[in-house]
């Protein structure tokens, strides 16, 4: 298989090491096929500020309406991304509160107390079916898609939770439930092989999409590889969750 030099940076994940300036007989730092797509490095950012703002708000580090207000600029700039994903959802009712979700979500100050503890509960249905469907789903380009929308959903429940007065000791692990499953199934298989241009072994990760990496490390090598997957955005949520 002919292979190519990764040239772009997956953000949010693990590093890519560049040889550029490298002396001509240094062993390459990456190979692989993998080229992260724009509207995936907006949703795995967007995920990341969002549920930093909450963890931050729920380890006493800002106010509820700080945490709002940072989750509604994370989740808006990363809307059309995300709806382009949800669009992907062959499940018609987890596309439809999803997309529920992500539209109304700016206006939820302007509702009533009775409709924001309404709305909160209808983005944890939500998250409850794509965490449902999680397990039910064999296609794994079907759990991707369900990927992203639950780790767009699903700081939007968080907060809209809170602000409704409503707890998420039992909520945050359907979250982790969904990250895990999604890290599980999703993630690339991976050979330990012989690999000249590296003079040395490497591992060999291939994703369910066709990408693919070769790098010393299995963890890097896998989170290249499953680059235009929301592989990486589950492992991101899951250590975001640890402590919540």
């Amino acid at each position: 298989m002919k292979r190519r030099l990764i040239t772009c940076i997956v953000a949010l994940t693990v590093p890519l090491a560049t040889v550029v300036g490298a002396p001509a007989q240094a062993a390459p730092a990456t190979r692989g096929t993998a080229h992260p797509n724009v509207d995936v490095i907006t949703i795995i950012q967007a995920a990341k500020a969002a549920y930093d703002a909450y963890k931050s708000f729920a380890s006493g580090g800002g106010s509820l309406n700080t945490a709002v207000s940072r989750i509604l600029t994370a989740i808006q700039q990363a809307q059309d991304a995300i709806i382009n994903h949800i669009d992907a959802i062959a499940a018609t009712e987890a596309r439809a509160c999803a997309q529920d979700a992500i539209v109304d979500f700016p206006d939820f100050d302007r509702l009533t107390p009775d409709n924001q503890q309404a709305f909160a509960v209808a983005a944890t249905k939500c998250s409850n079916l794509i965490d449902s469907l999680m397990g039910t789903v064999a296609d794994k380009h079907a759990k991707d898609q369900l990927g992203y929308s639950a780790n767009a959903v699903g700081p939007i429940a968080l907060v809209t939770r809170s602000r409704s007065g409503l707890a998420n000791q039992s909520f945050v692990p359907v979250l982790r439930d969904t990250n895990q499953q999604l890290s599980t199934s999703l993630a690339p298989s991976c050979s330990f092989i012989f690999d000249p241009d590296f003079q040395g072994k490497v591992w060999a990760c291939a994703s369910y999409d066709g990408g693919f990496a070769e790098e010393p490390d299995r963890t890097r090598a896998q989170t290249f590889a499953a680059a235009n997957t929301s592989w990486p955005m589950a492992n991101q949520t899951l250590a975001q969750l640890t402590g919540l």
